[in-house]
């Protein structure tokens, strides 16, 4: 018997409504270990010389959440996107009984790899869901979706911490069972079907595009390390070496190597994995290369604001990551105004609005003291956050938008690794670049302060810090202003008034 208009019309709200959970389920995995690192690594018998091991926990789940989504938002275009929705949250599921069972911690973090696998397909499926299942509410219903996966990120140190202190980290991963239960069943009986597309996989393209992102993100993770911008400069010969080092520019050979032998395959392929032709389409190639500065500036404020809380101005962890939180917190609220907002506006001028705003708020930061008060602090970091909210649905619409039905999420899939990579590089020249003016500073004044005068020689290294984390800062607002001329060549008119793709 068919629905009635009411009937079909709340079973596809509450078909949005569960996909986002499951999209919200899986970013709070990406984030929600980190405070439950210490007890993971007491529990697996990691030593304090060991401990850098213990960030491929982290690492681990980045890496299968990138290198496996744009195979696998293509793997959904072909085969339905509710049917391979549901099979990646059980494999998210599976994934999570071998983490709550492992008992060493390259074995958590095979696991962690898998799970991520499963993770990592959710949003661009989930993207592809809110535009199909929408009527002319497309931006709005991305707004929605990506909220939920920021929603996901805030939350999951703190839940994190929870359940550890409650439960134990190992109930971490086994609550992830019958979350993910219920949402499958829930997506099952409310989510109407979606046609699926005719056409092949190609999983050789896949493949050489998934090698390519592995080597560059082990690489960049091992230049890296635990250093980033709260570094000791005496660590400062050690971390220089890692970018020298014959394992690191093997992996960057690899990674630029087998990308290359992508971009031939796929020219040559009968049915490419990602057809090159569409970053042609200004709107398309606008949106990824947009993307991929947000995530370079996004990464400088997610890194530098708990260090300069525990550095500058001496609070402790938790104070470092509340203060952050005042930032990430506002991100989906500004990816639902965003959304709502293009119901008026077009994405190109939302995306523009967004991105000035982040700009604004990267510049104020940028003008702290060590004595910044807290209300100034907040302000800034909120003005921050919800730009950064604000650029999410006009991006995701525009890229969708821009291709046909049966690769949108493909296109999602693209977009999301174009962010994460754009964090993955700027992190990488973020603790290069900090290192190396904390290097130059800290000599400064030792050449120019004795020894002896150690209050004066304290205020003069608190300074010279906060001089590096407030230019960092401007640096990430000039990335934002940067990324409006991509932003540019997003579509002119409102979400409603183009492509059919968005309007149901």
């Amino acid at each position: 018997m068919a629905l009635t208009g009411k009937t079909a019309s709340a079973r596809h709200h509450w078909g949005l409504i569960i996909a986002a959970l499951g999209i919200f389920l899986a970013a709070l995995d990406q984030t929600v270990i980190v405070t439950a690192l210490p007890g993971m690594a007491a529990d697996l018998n990691i030593t304090d010389q060991e401990l850098d091991k213990a960030f491929w926990i982290v690492t681990g789940y980045l890496l299968g959440y990138t290198a496996a989504m744009p195979l696998l938002g293509r793997v959904a275009d072909i085969y339905g996107l509710q049917r391979i929705y549901i099979a990646s949250l059980l494999l998210f599921g599976v994934a999570s009984i071998g983490c709550a069972m492992a008992e060493s911690l390259w074995i958590l973090v095979g696991w962690r790899i898998v799970q991520a696998i499963g993770g990592g397909a959710v949003l661009p499926i989930g993207m592809a869901i809110a535009v199909a299942q929408s009527k002319g509410e497309g931006a709005t219903a991305l707004g929605f979706i990506g909220a939920a996966a920021e929603a996901g990120g805030v939350l999951g140190p703190a839940y994190g911490g929870l359940i550890t202190n409650l439960l134990g980290w190992r109930w971490i991963f086994w609550l992830n069972l019958p979350l993910a239960a219920l949402i499958c069943v829930g997506l099952y009986l409310t989510m109407r079907a979606i046609p699926r597309e005719r056409g092949r996989i190609d999983y050789a393209g896949g493949a050489l595009l998934a090698a390519s992102l592995t080597m560059l993100t082990v690489a960049l993770s091992r230049s890296v390390g635990s250093s980033v911008a709260g570094v000791d400069p005496a660590q400062a010969g050690s971390f220089a070496v890692e970018w020298t080092a014959p394992g690191t520019l093997a992996l960057l050979f690899g990674a630029a190597a087998t990308f290359a032998g992508f971009l031939w395959w796929e020219r040559r392929a009968s049915a490419p994995l990602i057809e090159l032709a569409a970053f042609r389409r200004p709107a398309f190639s606008g949106a990824n290369t947009a993307n991929f500065l947000v995530g370079a500036a996004l990464i400088v404020a997610m890194v530098n604001i708990p260090f300069l809380e525990n550095t500058v101005r001496e609070g402790d962890p938790l104070s470092g990551g509340l203060l952050l939180m005042r930032l990430t917190a506002m991100i989906p609220v500004g990816a639902i105004v965003g959304g709502l907002l293009m119901r008026r506006v077009a994405g190109r001028s939302v995306a523009v609005l967004g991105l000035l705003v982040s700009a604004a708020g990267f510049w104020l930061l940028g003008s702290w003291t060590v004595d910044v008060s807290d209300l100034h602090a907040t302000i800034d970091l909120l003005l921050t956050g919800l730009g950064f909210g604000l650029v999410i649905a006009p991006l995701g619409a525009a890229a969708i938008g821009a291709v046909g039905r049966e690769r949108m999420t493909t296109a999602a899939a693209l977009l999301t690794v174009m962010r994460l990579v754009g964090m993955t590089i700027g992190i990488a020249v973020l603790a290069s670049w900090s290192l190396a003016k904390k290097t130059v500073y800290f000599a400064e004044i030792g050449r120019s302060i004795p020894l002896s005068q150690r209050e004066e020689l304290a205020a003069a290294i608190q300074q010279a810090t906060l001089l590096i984390y407030t230019q960092s800062f401007r640096m990430a607002a000039l990335l934002c202003l940067l990324a409006i001329i991509p932003a540019l060549f997003l579509p002119r008119t409102r979400a409603h008034e183009r492509a059919p793709l968005l309007v149901g």
